[in-house]
């Protein structure tokens, strides 16, 4: 990443300095957890190819995993790292023991009562980009691709039902043998309790899109927001207003509604964002939905189904792709250490946009994976965010 790109990095040490120091006499209570899963993966399109060239594979994978820190009333950081490893029946020049990395960081702490900082980075390393393209479900050729984002966000009461929120994000896309993507995402916005169940809110984000020499993009976006709470277990979230960009103003606007009960959770999310794909130069703006349900009928068993339609076009216009896709899985709890896991997608694009690792072929391209887990943890697990001491990608 340039220069200009770390300037924030001596901040964040201001930043961790003084939440450290707020939190100096607080108690953290540390936890770690170590998984290892034994996965045999069917792949019907490695290469994400189209038509009669699709070559499909059988795929063994093992996935060390490691997570760790520590939590007190005032101080909580976490971390993660998983590696996989992959071997192939068929085609045995892919064997490879870094087939993906990722590794994750997070802190939060309130060095004084009104105020609460968070720090989050991200590090993907894969050799299936697609998986990076999160807000499109774009398929991509495979190519090794990384991911770096880091992002410090502040939080400052104003009043007993008023907050200021701030954050920067920087992220930075690389893939071989394509287009370099940094983007820089500043965001400011104001949350207010309108009422016991309803948050009203306003804000402004200013992003930036650098694909490298003089081709760097720029867009305003101002938003208002509503959230409500209906009845004790559901809820929605609704944000939007103008986007100004390339001299063009277009809609920005995203919806969330979801359903809690004891063993059932429902959700809806659906919208309309700017963004872009790994690998390609210039911005896009994607047109989605997403509904997702997870059932636990017994209390070792969950399962889940979270399909999606997604449709990609340049944000200056011209062809357009159509993803629909379908994630199925459950998962079987042996034991307190040992599980059974099985997840199936099925992919379908339908157009391109071109670039490297974009998928931009105008044919149809289809993949089906299917993958079976054994996975043994041990260990204790993170308390959930905003509870006690005492309380806790996958690819």
């Amino acid at each position: 990443m340039d220069r200009r790109g770390w300037r924030i990095v001596p901040e964040l040490g201001i930043l961790g300095s003084l939440a450290f120091w707020g939190a100096a006499g607080a108690q953290p209570e540390p936890y770690a957890r170590g998984s290892l899963t034994l996965s045999g993966v069917q792949d019907s399109n490695l290469f994400s190819a189209t038509g009669d060239s699709r070559q499909g594979d059988s795929i063994s994978r093992l996935t060390p995993e490691i997570e760790g820190g520590f939590r007190s009333a005032r101080l909580s950081v976490a971390g993660r790292y998983a590696l996989d490893a992959e071997r192939f029946v068929d085609h045995p020049e892919l064997d490879t023991n870094r087939a993906r990395q990722i590794a994750t960081f997070d802190f939060q702490a309130r060095p004084a009562h009104p105020l609460s900082l968070s720090l989050h980075g991200d590090y993907v390393s894969t050799l299936t980009p697609g998986e990076l393209n999160l807000t499109t479900g774009l398929l991509a050729a495979r190519l090794r691709a990384t991911r770096l984002s880091v992002g410090p966000a502040l939080d400052w009461r104003l009043g007993p039902a008023t907050n200021a929120i701030a954050s920067f994000t920087q992220t930075k896309d690389d893939i071989v043998s394509g287009i370099t993507v940094q983007t820089r995402t500043t965001a400011l916005g104001l949350e207010r309790r309108l009422s016991p169940r309803s948050t009203g809110s306003l804000g402004y984000t200013l992003g930036r899109y650098d694909f490298g020499g003089e081709s760097v993009t720029t867009a305003h976006i101002l938003s208002l927001g509503w959230e409500r709470r209906v009845g004790s277990l559901g809820g929605f979230t609704l944000r939007g207003g103008p986007r100004y960009s390339a001299g063009r103003v277009d809609p920005e606007v995203s919806l969330v509604m979801r359903r809690d009960a004891k063993r059932l959770h429902v959700s809806l999310t659906c919208g309309r964002s700017l963004g872009t794909v790994i690998g390609r130069a210039g911005t896009v703006v994607t047109d989605s939905v997403q509904p997702a349900i997870s059932w636990q009928p017994l209390r070792s068993l969950q399962v889940s189904a979270a399909p999606g339609v997604f449709r990609t076009r340049d944000a200056s216009g011209g062809p357009e792709a159509r993803v629909n896709l379908i994630d199925l899985g459950a998962i079987w709890r042996i034991g307190d250490w040992l599980s059974i896991a099985g997840t199936y997608r099925r992919s379908l694009q339908q157009g391109g946009l071109g670039g490297a690792g974009s998928g931009g072929a105008i044919d149809e391209i289809a993949r089906d994976t299917l993958m079976l887990s054994l996975v043994a943890s041990q260990g204790k697990t993170r308390a959930p965010v905003g509870a006690g001491p005492s309380q806790e990608v996958a690819p």
